[in-house]
C-alpha cells in the first residue's frame, strides 16, 4: 500500500478520540482499511471511502441502519464518532479527498473461512442455517423499520441493476469484452430487464438489503455472527441476499443442500414465498452481470482484469442459461 495513505489514515486518526498504537494496512477494495491499534488494548478499523462511491449523506445513513440493527439486536459494525462528535472525518488522500470512518475491530475468522467447504459437510450446511438466519434477522428488521426523514441509499432495483446507468456500471460495454461478447450481454441484460420488471416490490420481498452478506462477510466468534462490510447495502430484494449468500457454492455439487440449509434456517425466522426463492437462480445470473461492471471500473485492483472479466463473461452465460433453460 501507498505509504501517502497510510499517512493520510494517521492523519484521519487525529480527528478522533483514539490514541493510535499502530496502524497497519488491511485491505484495498471499495475502502482502503487500516487496523488500528490503540494504546489502551482496544482495536479498529479505520476505512478511507473510495471517491464518489457514496455521498456524505449515504455514508451517514450506512450508519444509521446499522444502529438501528444493534437496537434490534443484531450483531454489526459500531461506529466511533470524531472529536467533535461527527460521524466521518475529512482527509487528503493521493486521489484527493475521501471520508474516513472509524468502527470498532471485531476479533475472530470468517464465516468463509471456517467451516465452508464442498457444502456437504456438517459444519457447511450448519453454517448456512446459520446464515440463513441472520439474513432473516436483517430482512425482519428493515421491512419494520421506520426510515428515518433524509436517509440515503442507492436502489437495486430493474434500474439499479441493468438500466442505463447500474449502481456497478454498464456491464454490456465492458472494455474487456469483445463485440460479439457486448452484444450477447445486451441482449440477457434486456432479458432480465423484463424478468426484473415483472417482479412486484413490496414489503414482503423488498426492503433495506445488506446486498453483500456472502459467509466472508462474517465474522465468527465462538457462536456469536458479526456482520461486516455494510458498503453496497441499499434497497432492493430479499431474494437478491440470499443468492449472493449462496453465490460462491452455486456450481458446487453441494449447491443444493447448502440452498436448502440457508433457506431452512432463514424460514425459521422469516416466512418466505415460492417467488422468492425462485428468484435466487435469477439473481445469481444479475450478481454476476453486476460483477463484470464492478471488475471493469476497478482494474487497480486486478492485475489482469480481462482475464477476471472473461471469466466473469463464462460464468453470467451459464447462470441464465439455467435461468432461460
Amino acid at each position: 500500500m501507498d505509504s501517502k495513505f497510510h499517512a493520510a489514515a494517521c492523519a484521519a486518526l487525529q480527528s478522533f478520540p483514539v490514541k493510535d498504537h499502530k496502524v497497519t494496512f488491511v485491505s484495498h477494495s471499495e475502502n482502503i482499511s487500516f487496523r488500528v491499534e490503540a494504546r489502551s488494548g482496544k482495536s479498529y478499523v479505520l476505512r478511507l471511502h473510495r471517491p464518489t462511491y457514496h455521498t456524505h449523506d449515504e455514508l451517514v445513513s450506512e450508519q444509521l441502519w446499522t444502529e438501528a440493527l444493534i437496537e434490534a439486536g443484531l450483531d454489526v459494525p459500531v461506529a466511533v464518532r470524531t472529536k467533535t462528535g461527527q460521524r466521518y472525518a475529512t482527509v487528503v488522500c493521493p486521489d484527493g479527498e475521501r471520508f474516513a470512518g472509524l468502527l470498532e475491530w471485531v476479533e475472530g475468522e470468517e464465516l468463509g473461512k471456517v467451516s465452508l467447504g464442498d457444502g456437504k459437510s456438517a459444519s457447511t450446511i450448519d453454517s448456512y442455517r446459520r446464515l440463513g438466519r441472520l439474513v432473516a434477522q436483517l430482512h425482519n428488521q428493515a421491512v419494520n423499520w421506520s426510515i428515518p426523514i433524509g436517509f440515503s441509499r442507492h436502489a437495486l432495483d430493474t434500474d439499479g441493476f441493468v438500466g442505463d446507468e447500474p449502481f456497478w456500471g454498464r456491464f454490456w460495454e465492458s472494455n474487456q469484452l469483445d463485440a460479439t461478447q457486448q452484444n450477447e450481454l445486451s441482449s440477457i441484460r434486456q432479458a432480465v430487464s423484463e424478468i426484473l420488471s415483472a417482479y412486484e416490490r413490496t414489503p414482503f420481498n423488498f426492503s433495506l438489503i445488506h446486498a453483500d452478506l456472502h459467509p466472508h462477510n462474517v465474522i465468527v466468534q465462538g457462536t456469536r455472527l458479526h456482520i461486516i462490510d455494510f458498503d453496497d447495502s441499499g434497497f432492493g430484494w430479499h431474494a437478491y441476499d440470499l443468492a449472493v449468500a449462496l453465490h460462491q457454492m452455486k456450481d458446487d455439487a453441494g449447491y443444493v443442500e447448502a440452498k436448502s440449509s440457508l433457506l431452512e434456517g432463514y424460514t425459521e425466522i422469516r416466512s418466505i414465498g415460492q417467488r422468492e426463492i425462485d428468484m435466487i437462480e435469477v439473481f445469481h445470473a444479475v450478481r454476476s452481470l453486476a460483477s463484470i461492471g464492478w471488475a471493469t471500473s476497478r482494474p487497480e485492483l486486478h492485475p489482469n482484469t480481462r482475464s477476471l472479466c472473461q471469466y466473469i463473461y463464462k460464468e453470467a452465460i451459464a447462470d441464465f442459461a439455467k435461468v432461460s433453460a
